[in-house]
């Protein structure tokens, strides 16, 4: 392993704050996700690509942290700068998808993200398993579908900030045709093992980028260095000396590191 310390879809037309409005972006398409789960539950999410992206184009997955939604990979001036990572994606050929976790977005529900933390962490984990299961379950029915409509994509990133680089690793450790993972910040979830990064990430075969930040609120340094044995000889490390909202400089290190590890053709 390697460690860097560092201190169906309806066309919609791009909204100017959305990915910028210049360039390369300005003939980016974006549609609309709307799915059906297996238990009747509806997906909602995005599909962003340029007008040029091949039909068999890589596929990146990119998963949104708590009380966040899919439009946050899109919206321009981010906090997180997540929609950076976009532009780079779609520059690069892939296809880019993004959905909503379950009471997330368009998909808010009766108990709030938090509240369901909240629960968890007061020793009633169901609801809170609830939205990590079934979200997973819901990114099944979407490469299915991404299949059907596309055909197999050449490669697959999955990628996620916070809740969704947990959700990224549990992704990767079920879908043996993940290629690249990046994960941000994850958070250790030790109240809730049977989803908690740690223990899936020896059965993540993708080759691994993983975020840091040294002064984490949500997984201590022992909590990270432990992750990054798991992840063993195909992980990367970078850590920021930063706070679970990590700096702007990550995105480069993200950039970079596709960069340099995505398969060529």
């Amino acid at each position: 392993m390697k460690k860097i310390l560092i201190a169906i879809m309806v066309a919609l037309v791009v909204p100017a704050t959305f990915l910028g409005s210049a360039g390369a972006f300005a003939q980016t398409n974006v549609q609309q996700l709307a799915l059906e789960a297996p238990d009747g539950n509806r997906i909602t999410g995005f599909i962003y690509q340029n007008i040029k992206t091949e039909k068999d184009a890589p596929l990146a997955i990119l998963m949104h942290g708590m009380t966040g939604s899919s439009l946050g990979w899109l919206a321009d001036n981010h906090g997180a700068y997540t929609d950076l990572i976009t532009k780079d994606l779609i520059s690069k050929g892939y296809r880019v998808v993004a959905l909503d976790a379950r009471s997330h977005g368009a998909r808010k529900d009766d108990m709030k993200p938090l509240e369901r933390l909240k629960n968890l962490r007061s020793g009633k984990p169901e609801p809170y398993l609830a939205m990590i299961e079934g979200t997973l379950s819901d990114y099944d029915v979407l490469l299915a579908k991404v299949n059907k409509n596309f055909g197999p994509p050449k490669h697959i990133l999955a990628a996620g900030y916070s809740m969704g680089a947990q959700m990224a690793v549990l992704f990767a450790a079920k879908h043996k045709e993940v290629t690249h993972i990046v994960t941000m910040v994850p958070p250790a979830a030790q109240s809730a093992k049977i989803v908690a990064p740690i223990t899936h990430a020896s059965k993540v075969q993708a080759q691994w980028l993983l975020i840091t930040a040294s002064q984490d609120q949500f997984a201590s340094p022992a909590d990270n260095d432990a992750l990054e044995k798991a992840g063993g000889e195909q992980l990367t490390r970078v850590e920021f000396d930063s706070k679970h909202r990590l700096p702007r400089g990550y995105v480069d290190a993200v950039i970079d590191w596709i960069a340099t590890v995505e398969p060529r053709n």
